[in-house]
């Protein structure tokens, strides 16, 4: 039990920075958690930490134990949750998320679970770059649209509703198309980059449509692409969180709603090879708990 209590002060005070931290956590003092890492580098035979007087540096030998002891004690918090016993979410938990939904569906939730999970600390990166998981060292990410093939384990979260726009000053001049098919001849604001984002797919009546689109701008940021729309710049497919009242202030109009945009599935994705520790888990069912109780 010494072991493992050295190894979990380890991983706390490698994630927190500091001793003073850990003790608080753990409730003991500052230089009992000390002496539990001195104890761990003295049978390990190198140093972990460089001491400053504002922060503790991980040393490079550090940063190479770090990852195997992280999933070391998130495999026993997935043992004693399949036998039953309660574990206890903590430590940092490292998420990357799609920047504009975040900001509109994940960060507004963020106080309630820090509240609920008090020894959780999170570090988020907010990116619409698909990362590499296990090479930047994430236990979770979110995902919007169809998932590539890959050896990610996916939990779903909802689906993001789309819609199409554009400004009255773009229509005034270009005109305003009819029906899917209008489209290939109008300038449009398009997503990301490849040619993933340049097939538009609608269901209607008369089923389904799609149309291949083009346009002067490619942005891989929501919000953007809408701001471009305002200027008059094209046509856009905007989720429906940046849109807010724009509709009904006039800013923007929204173009053929017989034509319904095929909704982009949104789910939490998170390496299959590694064992998903209390702290993700709790995390993951706060916010599709929350999701729901909203809907």
């Amino acid at each position: 039990m010494d072991a493992l209590q050295s190894y979990t002060a380890f991983v706390r005070s490698f994630e927190a920075g500091s001793f003073s931290a850990v003790a608080r956590e753990m409730g003991t003092s500052q230089s009992a958690v000390s002496k539990q890492i001195a104890a761990l580098e003295n049978s390990l035979g190198v140093q972990l930490f460089a001491r400053t007087t504002r922060r503790l540096q991980p040393t490079s030998e550090a940063l190479q134990l770090y990852e195997h002891v992280r999933q070391l004690l998130d495999a026993m918090d997935a043992l004693r949750s399949a036998s039953g016993r309660k574990a206890v979410a903590s430590g940092t938990l490292r998420i990357t998320l799609p920047s504009s939904y975040a900001k509109r569906r994940i960060i507004p939730l963020l106080p309630g679970f820090l509240e609920r999970f008090p020894q959780v600390s999170l570090d988020i990166q907010l990116t619409d770059q698909v990362l590499d998981l296990v090479e930047e060292g994430l236990e979770l990410g979110v995902r919007i649209g169809n998932l590539a093939p890959s050896t990610l384990m996916a939990r779903p979260i909802g689906v993001v509703d789309q819609i199409l726009v554009a400004s009255p000053e773009y229509l005034s001049k270009q005109g305003t198309p009819d029906t899917p098919l209008d489209l290939s001849n109008h300038a449009c604001v398009l997503y990301g980059g490849g040619t993933r984002w340049t097939r538009w797919e609608f269901e209607s009546e008369s089923g389904r449509h799609a149309v291949e689109v083009s346009g002067p701008v490619r942005v891989n940021d929501p919000q953007a692409m809408f701001e471009l729309v305002c200027a008059h710049q094209g046509i856009a497919l905007v989720p429906d969180w940046v849109i807010a009242d724009e509709i009904t202030s006039g800013r923007v109009t929204w173009l053929m709603p017989e034509f319904y945009p095929i909704p982009q599935p949104v789910n939490f994705v998170y390496p299959q090879t590694r064992f998903l520790s209390q702290r993700a888990r709790s995390f993951i069912d706060y916010i599709l708990e929350t999701h729901r109780q909203r809907r």
